[in-house]
């Protein structure tokens, strides 16, 4: 910035010079007369005439001209000379940033879904009301949830409708993930109001626990949380913190934002499996 200060005030001080210059080549020629004899010094002496306009060789003011203009000339590229370097320190600056953001990508790979059917996780059990009629021939089955499935949760999908869907805000679901792991953190997936067709996403959970199944069949808490339903944040992420490794988690979903029924759309569980470094 005082660089590009210091070339304006240069310009400025060009531009004045100049139009003094100007000035003095706009005299009127029928003004001015030359002495007819040489000085001492072998140069034409500048007179005053009868108007007093002055007078003088057309060489000097091509000298005076000349030496203004390399000054000035010859300072603004002093100052353009070192702006060029700054931006190229800049950009070269920038480079390096962008290659060292890369290398923390690549060693710092992207976290495992222990949640994904892809992977092998799979609902062991869920106590809930579906929201279609049901009877006794389609709780034998298995049919119950035929057309919002339990398994929607633990796929990647998040189309309007591809949610686990149940009547009323509670729910309790057995989840059996990919490996046994260390849960460091747990997050929670709705779709934005946009891509509904009333608008709405009041039927997203609101409250629910996470507790850890031991192989004995103890249920230890892993926390109790609220998705906020942020118009601007539809995936919330929760920190766990427990010591112990599970391979069996329980949901229990107890509210939702006031809707008659309850979706949920995607649940992730991310942590250190064991035996892995």
């Amino acid at each position: 910035m005082w660089n590009n200060r210091k070339s304006i005030i240069g310009l400025s001080r060009l531009q004045q010079d100049v139009n003094c210059i100007s000035q003095a080549l706009k005299v009127d020629c029928s003004t001015m007369r030359f002495d007819s004899l040489p000085s001492e010094s072998g140069t034409c002496n500048p007179t005053m005439d009868l108007k007093g306009s002055i007078s003088c060789e057309s060489t000097e003011l091509n000298n005076c001209v000349e030496t203004v203009v390399k000054r000035k000339i010859g300072s603004l590229m002093d100052d353009v000379y070192s702006i060029k370097k700054r931006i190229e320190q800049s950009a070269c600056k920038e480079s390096l940033e962008s290659a060292a953001e890369a290398n923390k990508q690549e060693i710092y790979p992207p976290r495992i879904n222990y949640a994904s059917e892809e992977l092998g996780a799979r609902i062991i059990s869920a106590l809930a009301n579906p929201i279609a009629d049901t009877n006794l021939l389609k709780t034998l089955l298995g049919l119950e949830f035929s057309t919002n499935p339990p398994i929607n949760m633990l796929r990647p999908s998040l189309m309007p409708g591809s949610c686990f869907g149940f009547r009323g805000s509670q729910a309790t679901i057995t989840l059996h993930l990919a490996k046994t792991i260390y849960v460091e953190q747990i997050s929670l997936t709705h779709v934005p109001k946009e891509m509904t067709p009333n608008k709405c996403v009041n039927n997203a959970p609101k409250d629910f626990e996470v507790y850890g199944v031991t192989s004995n069949k103890k249920k230890e808490l892993l926390g109790n949380w609220r998705f906020k339903n942020e118009p601007n944040e539809r995936t919330e992420n929760y920190i766990v913190n427990n010591n112990c490794p599970f391979r069996i988690l329980l949901f229990k979903f107890n509210s939702n934002h006031g809707a008659n029924s309850t979706c949920i759309y995607r649940v992730e569980v991310f942590g250190q499996a064991i035996g892995v470094i």
